[in-house]
């Protein structure tokens, strides 16, 4: 008799499992440790790739911008951006022809996967010829995230920085390029991404200081931080926002972050892809007053 009383519970849990994942727009028996009410309101879902641009797709570089519009980014700032070897852009919801092929998207993928309620982009088997890295990340509310396109640090790197006309140069040792990113919620259900270029080098240094009368340390590389290309860009779910290098010899800052190598020249670009954002619960619903409702039709009684 216990026996089959624990089958039954068992087969009721896996039931109740299953029906739980496709609530919440997760498909096959696999259950999210991280539950919906569990994420923090504002909470930005992003995927992001991380793109090995080749000689066999460096050909779709030319269709990518053209697919990409550059002018949400304001003059000033994206002129600044190509002096530097910087380019960015937006997307829409629909994948281009030529980011499709970049991140060798699979035609008709056997198990769809939902996150957050949206369709998961399902990337082929990874290959050689087309390399892509590809990540799931929360955005929480006050949260800074680094993107690094590269892991790998350069030895001894000489840049010609132009910053708002001033061109000048320097040399650094250790070198990496690295963006951070941070987002929040916008006007009209859209999500505010900032995407600020830092450069790491040298050495780590340890820095000593206090919070609320408690000491504290802190090992770090010495950053040079590009604020004047500070990149600001309002998404809705499924837009897509593309980092890369200028075309053609990508001199400045924008050398350390996208491109590695003299004769082979070894390049990558970063695509952003917002999922989505938890809002706060809209069940605003007042609760009932004991008071009899108001008609305007009905009469007062008359005092006897």
């Amino acid at each position: 008799m216990s026996l089959v009383v624990l089958l039954f519970c068992t087969v009721s849990c896996v039931n109740l499992a299953e029906k739980f994942g496709a609530a919440n727009g997760n498909t096959g028996t696999g259950l999210s440790l991280l539950r919906d009410g569990d994420v923090p309101v504002d909470t930005v879902a992003v995927e992001i790739f991380n793109i090995h641009i080749t000689p066999d797709n460096e050909r779709y570089l030319d269709e990518l911008w053209f697919e990409t519009d550059e002018q949400i980014i304001p003059p000033s700032v994206r002129l600044d951006l190509y002096r530097n070897g910087i380019r960015v852009g937006v997307q829409g919801s629909l994948i281009s022809s030529a980011l499709s092929r970049l991140i060798n998207v699979s035609g008709n993928p056997d198990k769809p996967r939902y996150i957050n309620g949206m369709r998961e982009i399902a990337v082929a088997e990874m290959s050689r010829e087309m390399p892509v890295s590809r990540q799931f990340q929360n955005l929480f509310p006050g949260t800074r995230v680094i993107l690094k396109p590269f892991e790998t640090a350069i030895y001894e790197l000489s840049l010609f920085e132009n910053d708002r006309g001033q061109v000048w140069g320097k040399t650094y040792t250790n070198a990496q390029g690295q963006f951070v990113l941070t987002a929040k919620p916008a006007d009209g259900g859209k999500v505010k991404f900032e995407v600020v270029p830092e450069l790491e080098y040298g050495l780590p240094e340890t820095k000593m200081y206090s919070r609320q009368g408690i000491m504290f340390t802190e090992t770090s590389k010495p950053r040079r931080i590009y604020d004047s290309l500070r990149v600001s860009a309002d998404l809705l779910p499924g837009n897509w926002l593309i980092l890369g290098p200028t075309l053609g010899n990508c001199g400045g800052a924008g050398r350390c972050f996208f491109i590695r190598g003299d004769d082979q020249i070894e390049q990558r670009i970063v695509a952003i892809r917002l999922i989505n954002l938890k809002r706060p619960n809209a069940n605003t619903t007042l609760p009932k007053s004991n008071s009899p409702d108001y008609n305007a039709n009905n009469t007062m009684p008359e005092r006897k």
